[in-house]
């Protein structure tokens, strides 16, 4: 039992896992860029009080499209009409309100292709974009939703489905959750916490992140899967986990290692990287494969050494 819980907490879901192969020393605390600042940014619209045993997700969905149209000139050239599926599991909304059968967002006047930055606990999240507030508003009503004040701001209600829309963001609640989760108070967001800070920070330029729930009485107390992407087709992933102290982010850089050596070549190119500092820990990143026809690997299949990290 507690192997399964460890296999969802570890990567973001039981999903990804990233490499390693070489062990340098570097601090978890250092670096922080622009990309970082807009994934705490996306993060810092959910509470920690709504992170407590969720995954948190966070997807730079215009950056995707970008990728993809990239891959598509790649294909078929100048003008050419390639069609993307690189992307396609790595690179969709994660929100149930896209995905549940309880709610048809197309009907509602709501596409993917209107999302800028999408971020989820699960049951809860937040959408930044273009939105045409009015129609989507009335197509609500027209389907059965219930306006509502909701501290304060107007909301629309039916089903244990929540939503506050505006021409540039929609915030929902679903399964039964209101909004709470997606309306921290200051100082109360994922963005404050410095476990989540410091992993913004080891991420890098990461157009995906999938967190793990945060277990801070666990040998790994939080880990961050990555998507990076330098053009269409380099693409990798990247693990970051912080651990509860350097022995343990060095026996964890040993075990990856490990892993790295008995799947060769599963994993050439991949790199270890203990994290020290405040917040010691271990990262792993490992490049896509060349012949791969989908980004996110460790997200899809190679998900060994993220089972790694879970039997620490």
């Amino acid at each position: 039992m507690r192997r399964a819980r460890e296999r969802f907490r570890i990567g973001g879901i039981a999903f990804a896992c990233l490499l390693s192969a070489l062990t340098t020393g570097c601090s978890s605390g250092s670096g922080g860029d622009d990309s970082s600042s807009a994934l705490m940014d996306a993060v810092g619209h959910v509470s920690t009080a709504g992170a407590k045993g969720a995954q948190v997700s966070y997807l730079d969905a215009a950056r995707v499209r970008s990728l993809e149209k990239g891959e598509k000139g790649e294909k078929g050239g100048k003008g050419g009409k390639g069609d993307s599926q690189r992307f396609r599991a790595v690179g969709q909304a994660g929100s149930p309100l896209m995905t549940g059968y309880r709610f048809n967002a197309h009907a509602y006047g709501l596409d993917p292709a209107m999302i800028d930055t999408d971020v989820t606990n699960g049951y809860a999240g937040h959408w930044q974009g273009s939105f045409d507030a009015d129609r989507v508003t009335a197509k609500l009503k027209a389907g059965g939703f219930a306006r509502r004040t909701w501290h304060g701001e107007t909301v629309w209600t039916k089903d244990g489905i929540t939503l506050q829309v505006a021409k540039d963001e929609i915030s929902f609640g679903y399964a039964g959750k209101d909004l709470s989760a997606v309306r921290p108070a200051k100082g109360k967001s994922v963005a404050d916490d410095p476990d989540y800070r410091a992993l913004g920070d080891c991420l890098g330029d990461v157009y995906r992140v999938d967190f793990g729930g945060k277990d801070p009485m666990d040998p790994v107390r939080l880990s961050a899967t990555g998507q990076l992407a330098k053009s269409a087709k380099q693409t990798s992933g990247v693990i970051c986990a912080l651990t509860d102290g350097k022995r343990t982010a060095e026996r964890a850089a040993d075990r990856l290692k490990s892993v790295i050596r008995q799947r060769a070549p599963r994993f050439d190119g991949a790199k270890v990287t203990v994290l020290t500092g405040d917040s010691p820990g271990v990262k792993v990143t490992v490049p896509d494969r060349p012949g791969d026809k989908r980004a996110g690997r460790l997200l899809i299949s190679d998900v060994d050494l993220q089972l790694a990290l879970s039997e620490l």
